[in-house]
């Protein structure tokens, strides 16, 4: 392990473009349970009797957006849920101007709260919702939170959050900003991430930098094509990095 700390320091004091591309794993420190692990997110919406994909689709929302916000409410929005030490020190990165930003899959928004500022979150954020009738028509995830809100102060339509659901498209803006960000890195940096989730995952198929690193608990299909490899706990990965003199 002390020399994968020490080969990751290296590759991080001799590159100046990083871009970070993180998956789940790297949330569950702040206390947000992995969606397909056991105990995770999945089984929670298993036992309502229904699908992920059903309760987590357009035409749930569509169908009873009471109940996909009183979901939201129940299992998504947790005003406690702050920042873990690496989604501090990505953003630390970004300050010192070693990093791109970060491509993520998560919807949690901690990338944000951390305070890095170019963030390409694929499958959308928690952080905004708005009404089904008005885009523009926008709450803060604590609004939501504070005042209890399931409908438009405006107009009293459903809201939503701004994440893509089941039976949407991607933004193809972020998808370009996201590839953009892949193809200029020098080094790109996965953190708890599978890489099984398409079209996300495909996305690192573009890097063509120097250093591929890959941070996770389990092994992943990529594992063959990176320079390096940790299976570990990412904070501890991150601590242990830290301190290093």
């Amino acid at each position: 392990m002390d020399t994968k700390i020490t080969q990751l320091k290296d590759i991080f004091d001799n590159s100046n473009k990083i871009t970070f591309f993180t998956g789940a794993g790297i949330s569950v420190a702040s206390g947000i349970p992995d969606f397909r692990s056991i105990g995770g997110l999945n089984d929670e919406i298993a036992k309502q009797g229904l699908s992920p994909e059903y309760i987590l689709s357009h035409d749930y929302l569509q169908s009873n957006p009471d109940g996909f916000m009183d979901f939201c409410h129940k299992y998504l929005l947790f005003a406690d849920k702050k920042p873990n030490v690496v989604h501090e020190w990505i953003a630390k990165l970004e300050a010192e101007h070693k990093s791109l930003g970060v491509v993520t899959q998560n919807i949690d928004g901690l990338h944000t709260d951390a305070g890095s500022e170019n963030v390409d979150e694929l499958h959308g954020t928690l952080n905004i919702f708005y009404s089904i009738n008005d885009e523009n028509d926008q709450y803060s995830k604590f609004d939501i939170i504070d005042h209890n809100l399931r409908h438009s102060k405006k107009d009293g339509s459903p809201l939503r959050p701004a994440i893509v659901l089941y039976g949407e498209m991607l933004n193809q803006m972020t998808m370009f900003s996201a590839l953009s960000k892949i193809k200029q890195a020098d080094t790109l940096v996965v953190l708890g991430s599978s890489l099984v989730v398409q079209p996300a995952a495909g996305l690192i198929s573009n890097f063509e930098g120097e250093n591929l690193v890959i941070i996770n608990k389990d092994a992943t299909s990529y594992d063959h094509d990176a320079d390096l490899v940790i299976h570990d706990d990412m904070v501890n990965v991150i601590n242990a990095l830290n301190n290093i003199d």
